[in-house]
């Protein structure tokens, strides 16, 4: 089992709710990325709700969030998500598809899935990766498959040629 229950709906990005509106309209004026809600190819929402911790586990943790909202942004160039915690608050990432690369994830173990991110993150100067946890329904795999389109349509993969005794 998961250590949250996931919903993912795709939305209009100004129906997001209206802190993580917010809080991307605010990044998106700061960084430079042009007005999101013309930007925005394609948007979703999802609302991680925390699974039933044991006493023990609730009491040595108790500022532990609860409910997550996290909203992600695909624009031509960019891929940008807020994340709002009922008590961590509010952690804002971008990526730009130049120089990420992307996989659907799907657990083995729990029951949990989403969006994989491999490259510079933020204001990284090193490759790391990171995870947007999304819900199980359609929207997830519609917002996946089109940020790997994305990435690949900017960063199309290498042709390589065939060694002649392959006959290429």
């Amino acid at each position: 089992m998961s250590e949250f229950n996931r919903t993912t709906r795709e939305c209009p990005v100004n129906q997001l709710h209206p802190e993580v509106f917010s809080a991307l309209k605010t990044y998106f004026q700061e960084k430079n990325l042009g007005d999101m809600e013309t930007e925005t190819v394609l948007c979703c929402e999802t609302v991680s709700t925390k699974n039933r911790a044991g006493g023990l586990f609730s009491l040595l943790s108790p500022s532990v969030d609860t409910t997550i909202r996290t909203g992600i942004v695909l624009t031509s160039e960019w891929l940008v998500w807020a994340r709002i915690g009922d008590n961590s608050g509010t952690l804002l990432s971008s990526a730009n598809l130049n120089v990420i690369v992307v996989n659907t994830y799907k657990s083995m173990f729990v029951n949990d899935s989403g969006l994989e991110i491999i490259g510079y993150i933020g204001d990284s100067k090193l490759v790391v990766r990171g995870y947007v946890g999304m819900g199980p329904e359609p929207a997830t795999q519609k917002f996946c498959d089109e940020v790997k389109q994305a990435v690949i349509r900017l960063n199309p993969p290498k042709q390589t040629s065939r060694p002649k005794w392959l006959g290429g």
